[in-house]
């Protein structure tokens, strides 16, 4: 598993089982976040591609009340946290190629821009582009960033 990050413990991962099934129930076809393996690899390679939502993570498992109720309490406590912890869930549960071919969404792939016949005519006939042109070619130095 190229690029995962484990953070989390055993008895982490079972706490996002049952919060993210809170949060992604399943039906219709589509898996619960449990079932779609969120509280394991999926949670990891989410957290691997986006280190800084760990800690929410880890605050929202650490301060679930018991038994879980949902995460009404969760949005009451802190919204950007809920904010955080429900990025990072989602993100974890769409990796899952599982998920992905149950919605019929086969991820990003590069696909040939297909521009239709006469569409750059359209574009032009008004003149559209004009003042672009006429403008020449124009470029800003980007700021230097401050030494730190």
């Amino acid at each position: 598993m190229t690029g995962a990050v484990q953070v989390l413990d055993d008895a982490q991962r079972a706490g996002l089982a049952a919060l993210a099934d809170t949060l992604i129930p399943g039906g219709s076809g589509l898996p619960s976040a449990s079932a779609a393996e969120v509280h394991g690899q999926w949670i990891d390679r989410a957290l691997a591609a986006r280190p800084e939502l760990a800690d929410a993570v880890l605050a929202v498992i650490g301060t679930v009340p018991e038994p879980v109720a949902g995460l009404g309490w969760l949005a009451d406590l802190d919204r950007s946290l809920a904010d955080r912890f429900t990025f990072a869930v989602a993100g974890a549960y769409f990796m899952n190629p599982v998920v992905r071919r149950a919605l019929g969404y086969p991820g990003t792939a590069p696909r040939p821009l297909l521009a239709a016949p006469d569409e750059a005519e359209f574009y032009l006939d008004d003149d559209v582009l004009g003042p672009v042109l006429a403008r020449g070619h124009v470029f800003r130095q980007p700021p230097e960033e401050p030494a730190r």
